[in-house]
C-alpha cells in the first residue's frame, strides 16, 4: 500500500470513533432513586451533576426521578417508571435557534422550554407512542401509560 494511502485509511479509522459518540446536551440537577442512562447499548447509573448525551435514553425505577438542564435553559423532570429518549438537540447560543426532539416512552414529563420555543415556538417537539406534541409555549406535562402496566390498563 502506498504511503498515500496509508495515511488516509489511518485517519479514516483514527476519525471513525469520533463519529460514533453524540454531544453533551444536558446537565442532571436533581436526582432520586436508582435511574438509569442508557449510552450506546451501556447501560450507566445516573449521577448528579453528570451531563448527558444527546441519543441518550434514560430510564426511572419505581421510586426514581430526574430533572435535566439542558443547555437552552430548558428544564425536563421524568418521574418514577419514566423511559425517555433524547433523540434530537442543536442550540446555536449566539441566535437561540434550534431544536430538541424527546421521545417519551412511559411515565410521567415536565418541561419548562427555554430559549429554544423564545426564539421559535414549536422548537421542541415530545413524542409518545399516540402523539407528537410541539410546544408552542412554555410549560407542560404529561402522563404516558405503559399498556403493560396491570394497574394503569385495568
Amino acid at each position: 500500500m502506498s504511503p498515500a494511502k496509508n495515511l488516509c485509511l489511518s485517519l479514516a479509522l483514527l476519525t471513525l470513533p469520533m463519529l460514533s459518540f453524540a454531544e453533551s446536551i444536558a446537565t442532571i440537577k436533581t436526582l432520586e432513586g436508582d435511574v438509569s442512562v442508557i449510552r450506546n447499548g451501556e447501560t450507566l447509573s445516573a449521577q448528579l451533576g453528570a451531563r448527558v448525551n444527546e441519543l441518550d435514553r434514560i430510564i426511572t425505577s419505581k421510586s426514581g426521578s430526574i430533572g435535566l438542564l439542558f443547555d437552552d435553559d430548558t428544564r425536563l423532570g421524568a418521574g418514577p417508571n419514566s423511559a425517555l429518549s433524547l433523540d434530537n438537540f442543536a442550540f446555536d447560543d449566539r441566535s437561540n435557534d434550534g431544536n430538541l426532539d424527546v421521545k417519551v416512552n412511559s411515565g410521567s414529563l415536565a418541561m419548562i422550554a427555554g430559549k429554544l420555543v423564545e426564539k421559535r415556538p414549536g422548537a421542541v417537539k415530545v413524542q409518545t407512542p399516540t402523539a407528537i406534541l410541539e410546544v408552542p409555549d412554555t410549560e407542560f406535562a404529561i402522563k404516558v401509560a405503559n399498556p403493560l402496566d396491570k394497574e394503569i390498563a385495568e
